[in-house]
C-alpha cells in the first residue's frame, strides 16, 4: 500500500516557520482573582454587599491558593496588621460592641486581602488593574451617574461628591503613571490618553475643590520627581535642601496674607473660610479625645445613629441623611475612634510608606513607582482635611497596603547582592 502525505495548501506551505506557530492566549489566574477583588471595591456604592463580597471571593481566592505565604507576608506586615487588631479589640470599650467587630473584622480582612495582592502579583499588574477598574468606574459615573439633589455638584455612581473626587483623581494618576511610561506598548498608553480626559472632566463635574488642588499638586510633584531622578545624589540633597527651604519661605508670606488669602478663597469657591465648619467639628473632636485619650470611643463607634453628640453635629450641618459625615481630618478622626497611640502608629506607618514610595519612584521610575508616589503624596497633602485611611472595605486603603508591600520587596531587591561579573553601571531611565 502506497503511504499517502497530508495535504499542504500552497498558501501554508510559502509561510515561514515562525507564522505557522499558534497564537497562545495565556492568563494569571492572581490577576484575575485580583481584578475581581479591586473591581468589587471600585462599584461597591452601587453594587453594595455585592461588590463587598466580589472583593472577599476574588481576594481569599488569593489566600486559599496559598495560605503559609500570606501568613508570612502578614508576619512581615506586622505594624499594619497590629493596627487593624487594635481595631477590632476597640469592641471590648465600644458603646456600639457589634459594630465596631464587625467592621473591625471587616478591616482585618481587607488588610489580609491587601497584603496578599502586594506579595503575589507584579507592581505593573497591580497599576494595569487599578487603572482599568477606575476606566470602568469613569465611564460608569458619566453614563449612568446622577447629580446631586441640590445640584451642586455631581455624584456619578458614587455617594458623594468627594467620593467621586477621589475616584477621578486615581484614575488621573493611574492614567499618567501608564502614559509616561515608554516600555509599555501604544495599547496601553493611548486608552491611558482617553483616560485622563475623562478623569479631568469627571474631577471638575464633582466641583470639589480640595480635589483640584491636590491633584494639580500630584502632577507639579511628578515633574520634581522626573527631575530628581536625572540628577546626581549629591545634586538630589542640595535640590531638596533648596526647595525646603524655599516652601518655608512660601509658607511664611502666605501665613502675613491669610486674610486675603481667605477672602480670596471665599469668593472664588463660594465655601465657608472655615472648611464647612471643620474648627467647630474639631473642638467637639478635641473634646472626646480628652476624655478617652488612649483608647478613643471605639472604631467607627462615633458616627452612629443615635449616639448623642453625632445627632447633634448632623443636625447643626443639617445632614439629613445621617451618613457620609466625619471630622475632616485623619488624625482627629482616627484619635477619637482609636485613641493617640494607635493614630500615632497609623500616621507613622503611611508616611514612611509614602516616603518610601517618594525614594521608590525618584531612583526607579516606572509606572508602578510613579503611581504609588503620586497617590501618596495626593493623600498626604488631604489627610489634614479629610478622613484617608484605614477603613473597611475602601479602595483607597487596599492601594495604600498594597504601597507598603511593593515598597517592601522594592528595597529586599535592591538590598540583594549583584554577582561580581554582573557588577556594572546602571542608569534607570524611562524607555
Amino acid at each position: 500500500m502506497a503511504e499517502t502525505m497530508p495535504a499542504v495548501s500552497p498558501m501554508t506551505a510559502r509561510r515561514p516557520a515562525r507564522q505557522q506557530r499558534r497564537r497562545v492566549l495565556s492568563y494569571s489566574p492572581n490577576a484575575i482573582a485580583a481584578f475581581i477583588a479591586i473591581f468589587g471595591l471600585t462599584f461597591i456604592t452601587p453594587l453594595g454587599s455585592k461588590g463587598a463580597l466580589l472583593f472577599l471571593l476574588g481576594g481569599m481566592a488569593l489566600v486559599a491558593t496559598r495560605p503559609g505565604e500570606v501568613l508570612a507576608s502578614l508576619r512581615r506586615e506586622w505594624p499594619i496588621v497590629l493596627v487593624a487588631l487594635w481595631c477590632v479589640m476597640s469592641f471590648a470599650w465600644s458603646d456600639y460592641t457589634s459594630l465596631t467587630l464587625r467592621y473591625g473584622i471587616q478591616l482585618v480582612l481587607t488588610v489580609t486581602i491587601a497584603v496578599a495582592i502586594g506579595y503575589r502579583l507584579a507592581p505593573m499588574t497591580f497599576v494595569k488593574i487599578v487603572f482599568a477598574t477606575s476606566a470602568m468606574g469613569g465611564l460608569a459615573s458619566l453614563l449612568l451617574g446622577r447629580a446631586r439633589s441640590d445640584g451642586m455638584g455631581y455624584l456619578g455612581i458614587h455617594a458623594s461628591k468627594n467620593a467621586l473626587a477621589d475616584a477621578s483623581s486615581v484614575l488621573i494618576i493611574a492614567s499618567l503613571a501608564v502614559l509616561v511610561d515608554r516600555r509599555l506598548s501604544m495599547r496601553w498608553r493611548l486608552p491611558a490618553l482617553a483616560a485622563m480626559f475623562l478623569g479631568a472632566v469627571l474631577l471638575v463635574m464633582g466641583q470639589s475643590s480640595g480635589a483640584l488642588v491636590s491633584t494639580m499638586a500630584v502632577i507639579l510633584v511628578f515633574g520634581v520627581i522626573i527631575l530628581l531622578q536625572r540628577l546626581t545624589p549629591y545634586m538630589r540633597l542640595v535640590t531638596i535642601a533648596l526647595a525646603v527651604v524655599l516652601g518655608a519661605a512660601i509658607a511664611m508670606l502666605l501665613s502675613s496674607l491669610s486674610d486675603e488669602l481667605a477672602r480670596l478663597f471665599l469668593d472664588v469657591t463660594g465655601k465657608d473660610i472655615t472648611l464647612t465648619g471643620r474648627t467647630d467639628l474639631w473642638a467637639v473632636a478635641f473634646g472626646q479625645i480628652a476624655e478617652r485619650p488612649l483608647l478613643g470611643v471605639g472604631f467607627q463607634a462615633f458616627w452612629v445613629p443615635g449616639q448623642p453628640l453625632a445627632e447633634q453635629l448632623w443636625a447643626d450641618f443639617g445632614i439629613a441623611g445621617r451618613s457620609g459625615f466625619n471630622f475632616h481630618n485623619t488624625l482627629i478622626s482616627n484619635a477619637v475612634e482609636i485613641g493617640i497611640l494607635a493614630t500615632a502608629a497609623q500616621a507613622l506607618i503611611f508616611i514612611a510608606a509614602a516616603w518610601a514610595c517618594l525614594g521608590w519612584a525618584i531612583r526607579s521610575p516606572s509606572a508602578a513607582s510613579v503611581f504609588f508616589a503620586l497617590f501618596m503624596v495626593r493623600l498626604f497633602m488631604l489627610m489634614w482635611i479629610e478622613v484617608v485611611y484605614f477603613y473597611q472595605f475602601s479602595a483607597g486603603t487596599a492601594i495604600i497596603i498594597a504601597a507598603i508591600c511593593y515598597t517592601h520587596r522594592f528595597r529586599d531587591h535592591i538590598g540583594k547582592p549583584v554577582p561580581r561579573r554582573a557588577r556594572r553601571p546602571i542608569r534607570i531611565t524611562f524607555r
